[in-house]
C-alpha cells in the first residue's frame, strides 16, 4: 500500500488528505516522481529556465518507477502536457511540461498530444496563494478547436505540483470535453 493520498498524491498515511476532503479536484489520481527540494527543485529550475532540456527524461524515468506507474501502461490514451501561453513559449523557447509529456509518453508507448491551450497569458504562480492561484487561472485554458477527447483516458504531466490549481484547472477542460479519465504525474510535489 502506498502512504499517499489517493487523489493527490500527497504523503500521508490515510486514505485521503485533509485538503482533498474540502477541495473538488476533477483530476481522478496524481502522483509526482519526488518531493519539490534539493536536488529535484534544482533540477526543475534547470528544466524550466536554463534551456537545459535532459531532465526531462530523468523525471519521465523515474515516474516510470514509482509503484503505481504499472496502472498507466496500456490504461491511457495520450500524454498531454501543462502548456504554456505562446508568448511565454516563445520566450522561453519551448514548454517544459511539454519535454517532460513527451518523453512520458514514449515510455509508455502511447501519444502525445496537446488538445489543451492557455487562451490567457497569466502571472506566474510561483509566490502566490491557493486563492490567488485560483482567480489566477480561472478561464485560462480552453480545448484547442477540433480537438475531440470524448471518451479518452488522458494523463497530464507538468513539472511542480503545489496546490493542484493549474492541473486541476487543465484536468476540468478536459472532463468538460469529454475525457472519460485524467491523471496527474509531475516531476515533482511541493509538501
Amino acid at each position: 500500500m502506498e502512504n499517499y493520498c489517493n487523489k493527490c498524491g500527497a504523503p500521508l498515511a490515510d486514505y485521503r488528505c485533509e485538503a482533498c476532503s474540502h477541495l473538488a479536484f476533477k483530476f481522478d489520481y496524481a502522483r509526482a516522481a519526488y518531493v519539490f527540494k534539493t536536488p529535484a527543485q534544482e533540477l526543475v529550475y534547470h528544466l524550466k529556465y536554463s534551456d537545459i532540456r535532459s531532465p526531462a527524461v530523468f523525471f519521465s524515468q523515474a515516474l516510470m518507477s514509482i509503484p503505481a506507474a504499472k496502472r498507466f501502461r496500456g490504461n491511457f490514451d495520450l500524454v498531454t502536457a501543462v502548456p504554456l501561453h505562446r508568448v511565454r513559449e516563445r520566450d522561453r523557447g519551448y514548454n517544459q511540461s511539454e519535454l517532460l509529456g513527451r518523453a512520458l509518453a514514449f515510455e509508455l508507448g502511447i501519444p502525445f498530444s496537446q488538445p489543451v491551450i492557455r487562451r490567457q497569458n497569466t502571472r506566474s504562480q510561483t509566490n502566490l496563494s491557493r486563492q490567488a492561484r485560483l482567480d489566477n487561472l480561472s478561464g485560462a485554458f480552453t480545448l484547442r478547436r477540433g480537438a475531440n477527447v470524448g471518451g479518452q483516458r488522458i494523463i497530464v504531466v507538468d513539472d511542480v505540483f503545489t496546490t493542484g490549481t493549474t492541473v486541476n484547472e487543465v484536468s476540468q477542460v478536459l472532463k468538460a470535453g469529454g475525457a472519460s479519465r485524467v491523471a496527474v504525474l509531475t516531476a515533482t510535489r511541493a509538501v
